[in-house]
Formats: structure tokens, sequence, C-alpha cells
């Protein structure tokens, strides 16, 4: 995972309310911790940003 990846939750993330966000998706904008991730949730309007942990998040592998 790098800066300017987009990411999506994982199947079942470790936090409940997160399962409300399954079909969103986010871009990487900074890692400011070693575990952490700080994501801007993609579409959203004002810009809506998520820190937290990265073990959640799995890369969006592009169509061929």
């Amino acid at each position: 995972m790098k800066i300017g990846d987009i990411v999506k939750l994982e199947a079942s993330p470790s936090i409940d309310w997160m399962h409300d966000y399954l079909e969103d998706f986010f871009e990487v904008v900074d890692f400011p911790t070693e575990t952490g991730v700080l994501l801007r949730m993609v579409g959203s309007n004002p810009a809506w940003f998520w820190h937290v942990g990265k073990d959640n998040f799995k890369i969006v592998e592009e169509k061929a």
C-alpha cells in the first residue's frame, strides 16, 4: 500500500461500524503511524478523512 492507492475495506473489518462502508472506496493520503493510514473517502463532498488501522483495508485491483 502506498500514497495514491485506491483501497477498500476487507470483507470482515475489525470494527463493527466499518461494516456500513464496505462498498466505499478510499484514497491513501498518508501514513502518520507505523500501523495507521490516513484515507480520503472517494467522492465525498466535503472531503471526509479517516485515520484508521491499515490492516482493515486492501488495495483495489484495477480491471484489465
